[in-house]
């Protein structure tokens, strides 16, 4: 499994449109071959900072993910906007639940 974790910073006149994208691109990206977990979150310390999380069962379900065309559409609609980012990959061997169940 591969996890991909960081965060997008946005102007605070952005924040609304930005909103919208991250709904639409969570919803369609959930869709996709593979995806074990994917969702975005904002900041409670930075406002206009989204934090985002993903997991793939394969990076090459991952990198099929990158290709959609609704995917390059976010990249050139929003992330291109950004005033910060930041990102990491981490290769995960298994999943369980951390609650003992």
């Amino acid at each position: 499994m591969l996890i991909v974790t960081g965060w997008l910073r946005f102007k605070p006149e952005d924040r609304e449109d930005v909103l919208a994208g991250l709904v639409e691109v969570s919803g369609r990206s959930r869709q996709d071959p593979g995806c074990v977990d994917y969702w975005w979150a904002e900041s409670v310390e930075e406002p206009d900072t989204f934090r985002f999380f993903e997991c793939w069962e394969s990076v090459e379900q991952f990198d099929a993910h990158r290709a959609q065309p609704y995917e390059d559409e976010f990249m050139q609609r929003y992330v291109s906007r950004v005033t910060g980012a930041d990102a990491y990959s981490y290769d995960a061997d298994n999943r369980r639940s951390a609650m003992g169940t």
